[in-house]
């Protein structure tokens, strides 16, 4: 049998099985607890442990013992005491173990309302058709019931768990005890407000986000249930508030495997299974009943999308594309979930980037259009303008307002290829406002300088008593 001491402790290694209920002999202890004092060779290094770990880079004190233990090493332990080392404390301490699975355990009552867990996240790069761009949940940890509210600054949070907390206490009879969230500033407000009504606060360790981690995946989820939904339904992804609130509206009746028997949310907060029939698709068209306000031949029903479910009015939330509006009406029918695109999203990327590429009578049709283009604004740069006035008629049958009509002189019409419709500013302030600032000044100039070559008016200086009549 070996006998050896590690880490203070006395090792017996029994190497045959016939010797395993024999002891060791004392002899054999006393040396390992008393080792001789051996005459070392001149070329052996000695020194104790802590020695050799700061010589050898501070390397595991038990790596060092083997080391030494090895006569090809050249090294004996003189002292094999182990002492602490603060500099191994600064350059290798790492964090301790924690459970990845937060729970209710720390909460004063495990029941509903025990702890409520909250997070917020944002900004998110694009805006919602309300121009919001943070999402704040709250979620109880007992039932896994959650709450998304969307808001246009951090600072709303602290309201927006006000009115969680009034709503969710009176709906489900109970009383929040907890509310656990990070250390951001946007909870900072909540603290006063908490005392008053008597609810702890928690706060997550900076950077270790695990005791609040409820709702660090509960984001994580209803994100991903946002982008499937916006992506199948074809909508744009301003879209995507919507998408998040009948998330949530869809998790807390589904079934959730964190509660007993896997039952839902709202199955553990009332003890009664929710019905599912009147969840529909996201984004599914459908015909929602419109007033017709007086009108005998007007439309009673018109096209829309479904975008989720109304929490104040009951209802469907549907958006009328025509109208450009959002209406919760109970009055939907026809409803058709979308359509995914099989053919298009199958086609190998390669395919499709083929397909995007111009061919070669494409890019000679684009070298002739940009001559054509170029050509054209040879011709309006030559050609000379003549400004005259139109016809004047009668008050009755025409305006007082005169109007200037462009003359052109040249009848090359034909050369003005690929004319583009844009939608022309309204007033002066919006044309120097618009991305063509300066060609809509030049145009000004030029417009000036021809009515004034015309003789169409004259700047005077207004009397005192005049009545200047408005012009545009």
């Amino acid at each position: 049998m070996d006998v050896e001491c590690c880490n203070n402790v006395l090792v017996v290694a029994v190497t045959n099985h016939s010797d395993r209920n024999s002891k060791p002999p004392q002899e054999a202890l006393m040396t390992v607890v008393n080792p001789p004092e051996y005459e070392f060779d001149s070329d052996v290094l000695c020194g104790t442990l802590m020695d050799f770990h700061r010589r050898l880079g501070h390397l595991c004190f038990d790596t060092i013992v083997k080391v030494a233990n090895d006569p090809a090493s050249c090294i004996r332990l003189t002292d094999s005491t182990r002492q602490k080392c603060l500099a191994c404390a600064q350059g290798k301490q790492t964090k301790g173990a924690q459970s990845k699975r937060d729970t209710g355990a720390n909460s004063p009552i495990d029941a509903i309302g025990g702890v409520m867990c909250s997070n917020l996240k944002g900004p998110i790069t694009l805006r919602d058709r309300l121009g919001n761009r943070y999402m704040v949940n709250f979620i109880d940890h007992h039932s896994s019931y959650c709450r998304i509210f969307l808001a246009k600054s951090k600072d709303a949070a602290a309201s927006k768990f006000k009115l969680f907390m009034a709503n969710f206490e009176r709906e489900f009879n109970c009383k929040v005890h907890v509310l656990r969230t990070d250390g951001g500033g946007e909870y900072k407000t909540l603290d006063i407000f908490c005392s008053s009504e008597g609810v702890l606060r928690q706060v997550s360790e900076a950077k270790n986000q695990a005791s609040n981690g409820k709702a660090e995946r509960m984001h994580r989820t209803v994100m991903n249930m946002v982008r499937s939904m916006i992506f199948a339904s074809n909508l744009p992804l301003s879209f995507w508030g919507d998408a998040a609130e009948y998330a949530s509206c869809i998790l807390n009746r589904s079934k959730t495997k964190s509660n007993p028997g896997c039952a839902s949310p709202l199955e553990i907060l009332t003890g009664k299974a929710p019905v599912l029939t009147d969840i529909v698709a996201f984004g599914s068209t459908c015909t929602a009943h419109r007033d017709p306000k007086n009108k005998s031949l007007g439309e009673r029903g018109k096209a829309g999308i479904v975008i989720g479910r109304g929490s104040k009015t009951k209802g469907y939330k549907v958006y009328i594309p025509v109208d450009k509006v959002v209406v919760v009406t109970q009055h939907v029918q026809n409803i058709e979930a979308p359509q995914d695109d099989h053919d298009e999203r199958n086609t190998c990327p390669d395919t499709a980037r083929r397909q995007d590429e111009p061919g070669p009578d494409h890019q000679a049709d684009e070298e002739d259009r940009q001559d054509g283009v170029k050509r054209a604004k040879q011709v309006r740069k030559g050609r000379k303008l003549t400004w005259t006035r139109e016809r004047h008629g009668t008050r009755s049958t025409t305006s007082s307002q005169p109007k200037m009509v462009e003359v052109d002189t040249s009848v090359d019409g034909c050369d003005i290829v690929n004319a583009i419709v844009e939608q022309d500013p309204k007033h002066y302030g919006e044309a120097m406002k618009s991305g063509q600032r300066d060609q809509w000044q030049v145009a000004m100039t030029e417009e000036l300088d021809a009515l004034e070559a015309n003789d169409v008016w004259k700047i005077v200086v207004p009397q005192r008593n005049a009545h200047v009549l408005h012009n545009k």
